[in-house]
């Protein structure tokens, strides 16, 4: 093997070295973000649970109640560009959510003006800031009603009144809601 032969084959080599020294730093990199992740996750979770609890002994139950109410609101807004896509296209939409992270399923009796949005069975609540294991208060449940009411008055375009039928945070096992369309 002369000299140009051994330095292009040596290239090769280091190139492949060189991936596989990237690819191990990249994998160290995300366990060590997913970790730093996971950390955070569950201290965010204890905190937001011991911030409800706290805001539940220094607030009325229904200025409480308002106020997560709009906190589901301005959640369920930050998706609105989504939504309005999917006005006039009602069985797209719930497509879409049975696809989405919830999975959940949507049923309308058009004839009763009911929807009823159900998740399957779980063991902890949707939202990434509660936690049954650090006892995040039932009242949370407010913000998901705030979510499912702006939601579904922003496809509709009408306005509908959402009742909480079945929740994990209130000893259920999976979150059901119905949502009742105004009729014309």
């Amino acid at each position: 093997m002369n000299r140009k032969e051994f330095l292009r084959n040596c290239a090769g080599g280091l190139c492949t070295c060189a991936t596989a020294s990237l690819i191990s730093a990249a994998n160290v990199s995300a366990t060590e973000t997913a970790k730093t992740e996971d950390w955070r996750l569950r201290f965010v979770q204890r905190r937001y649970a011991k911030l409800l609890e706290i805001l539940s002994s220094q607030m009325s139950e229904e200025e409480l109640n308002d106020t997560l109410h709009e906190l589901g609101t301005y959640c369920s807004g930050l998706s609105d560009e989504t939504t309005k896509k999917f006005r006039g296209n009602f069985d797209g939409f719930c497509q879409m959510i049975k696809q989405s992270a919830s999975g959940d399923n949507v049923t309308y009796d058009r004839e009763k003006g009911v929807i009823t949005m159900a998740s399957d069975d779980r063991t902890d609540c949707f939202c990434p800031f509660a936690s049954l294991s650090w006892g995040t208060p039932k009242v949370l449940c407010n913000c998901s009603l705030g979510w499912q009411q702006h939601t579904w008055e922003t496809l509709l375009q009408k306005k509908v009144k959402v009742e909480l039928k079945e929740s994990v945070l209130r000893g259920g096992k999976r979150c059901v809601f119905e949502i009742h369309v105004e009729r014309a």
